[in-house]
């Protein structure tokens, strides 16, 4: 699944909004406007076709089949229907209805289609039948169901779903694939469309971004229908996107030395995971870091000192493993402890004195957070604001399993806000859940970055932030995004095989320097 976010800088669109919450919005948009609700649903029409357009070539279709709903959603369908038909493509609209009881605003849409298909040669209307037929040139639309499902689909609809699903052509769903929830969980038993794409009106919804629902959903692109947001509203989630991020990035001042731009520790590394040592410090230091210095066993000492001679080092006791580590006189502004460091004991007694002695907050991936999964009362020495970075498995050992996304992003929201700090769960759309409660969505990234040593340089690139002055939720946010957005940037000399963690590294600069087109 991949969402193509196309909002505008105004940071009011960037959101996840409830069904509950789209309703008020339109509500106040014909107010405010004022529009009528069917000449809202006209817009919503023709902004999806100009939307679809960028999408695919219609042209290349033989005919377009709109299954259109009794409610509103299939009302889009109907509109649409007779929009395209004047565009002089060939429409089939098919009626799904299994009662002839149609909405207000479905019923006006669907006499008017009728009316045009008695004068246009572009345009049919067909009742549902499990007997027709489409070559593989035709183009689906699935107008059958919108947001306000709420139980699963039996019986007539769920035949004709079940028809779309079986022809194995092109299917784009209007708003919503039908048969999903958008608020809520969806069983996998359920019947729902199985989209290639979804145009969503306005805003995301939370379902859209859950791995659950990757094949229902397909490519989701969003279209703007000029709807207005209440002043108070209180979205699930806000979408980190490249205008919203441009607010937060720090402007180097001219006069600046690198004692400004902060020292950072980082405790990483072991005998047999070298490299995570030298991923994070590279990204540290190609995130603009000051200074940093690599607490690492004598045996890691070399593999840094000839990838990165930038770094300043601090030798463990230990040859092979993390055992201590002295804070007197380091002067770092920020820690950030766990790639590749393993679970020896002594590296776990050596964790929980770091975690007794500091107080300012720290960021602990990998085995620091799979020690800390083992030592679950030792959460409570977490200093407020500490970053953690888990993938899914990482926080199932720390907060236990959720029986689906949705319920693990309320896990998420709940541990952040009990042990006051910010969790990165990492992934696709990755969730940040902040100590307040307040949820963010990464819309960075793609599947390339499923790859060894990637959460390593994550790491590295936190630890450069946080020691430039950046807030520990802000560092969260941007360093997300800028980790997201350099891997996006090294698909254009790599491919979602080849991509490696050394990538996104390279690419930190040209990630940067996107905030400055994005200011001009």
């Amino acid at each position: 699944m991949k969402l193509i976010c196309t909002f505008a800088i105004n940071l009011e669109k960037v959101m996840i909004l409830t069904a509950e919450q789209i309703r008020e919005c339109e509500k106040l948009t014909m107010e405010q406007e004022p529009i009528l609700s069917i000449d809202l649903m006209e817009r919503a029409a023709s902004n999806f076709i100009e939307k679809l357009n960028t999408i695919v070539e219609l042209k290349q279709f033989s005919s377009i089949a709109i299954f259109c709903g009794p409610g509103n959603n299939g009302g889009d369908g109907w509109a649409i229907a007779r929009l395209l038909a004047k565009e002089d493509y060939h429409i089939i609209a098919i009626n799904v209805s299994e009662k002839s009881h149609y909405s207000s605003d479905c019923d006006i849409n669907r006499k008017r289609t009728e009316q045009i298909s008695k004068t246009s040669p572009n345009l049919s209307i067909s009742p549902f039948s499990t007997n027709l037929k489409f070559d593989k040139n035709t183009l689906i639309i699935d107008a059958i169901f919108g947001i306000g499902l709420s139980k699963p689909i039996t019986g007539f609809y769920a035949e004709v779903i079940q028809f779309i699903n079986q022809l194995n052509i092109i299917v784009v769903a209007v708003d919503v694939p039908s048969g999903l929830y958008v608020d809520t969980h969806t069983p996998k038993t359920n019947i729902s469309i199985s989209a290639t794409y979804t145009i969503t009106f306005q805003f995301l919804k939370q379902a859209f971004v859950l791995a659950e629902n990757e094949n229902r959903v397909g490519n989701c692109h969003v279209a703007d229908i000029g709807l207005i947001v209440p002043e108070n509203i209180a979205p699930p989630a806000k979408l980190i996107t490249l205008p919203f991020v441009s607010q937060f990035i720090k402007k180097r001042k001219t006069f600046t030395h690198k004692g400004e731009e902060g020292t950072g520790l980082l405790i990483a590394g072991s005998y047999t995971m070298p490299g995570a040592a030298v991923l994070a410090t590279k990204a540290a230091l190609r995130g603009g870091i000051g200074k940093v210095i690599v607490h690492t066993p004598k045996s890691v000492i070399s593999f840094i000192i000839n990838a990165i001679p930038e770094a300043i080092l601090q030798p463990d006791k230990d040859d092979h493993i993390f055992t201590s580590v002295q804070l007197e006189n380091l002067k770092a502004h920020t820690i950030a402890i766990g790639c590749g460091l393993g679970k020896e004991d002594k590296s776990v007694v050596a964790l929980k004195n770091l975690l007794e002695e500091v107080r300012s907050p720290v960021i602990l991936d990998a085995d620091a957070l799979n020690i800390l999964a083992d030592n679950k009362t030792w959460l409570a020495f977490l200093p407020p604001n500490s970053i953690l970075t888990p993938h899914i498995k990482e926080f199932e050992r720390l907060a236990g399993k959720a029986d689906n996304d949705f319920a693990r992003w309320d896990k998420v929201k709940e541990f952040a806000m009990k042990y006051e700090v910010v969790v990165i769960l990492k992934g696709a759309y990755s969730l940040i859940a902040l100590p307040d409660g307040k949820l963010l969505v990464n819309c960075s990234g793609n599947p390339g970055m499923a790859t060894a040593g990637s959460g390593d340089v994550l790491t590295g690139l936190l630890l450069a932030l946080t020691a430039q002055g950046y807030s520990f939720p802000i560092a969260a946010i941007v360093g997300t995004f800028i980790h997201g957005l350099a891997g996006d940037l090294a698909l254009k000399n790599q491919s979602l095989e080849s991509l490696i963690a050394s990538d996104i590294i390279n690419y930190f600069g040209n990630a940067f320097k996107s905030f400055k087109n994005e200011k001009k």
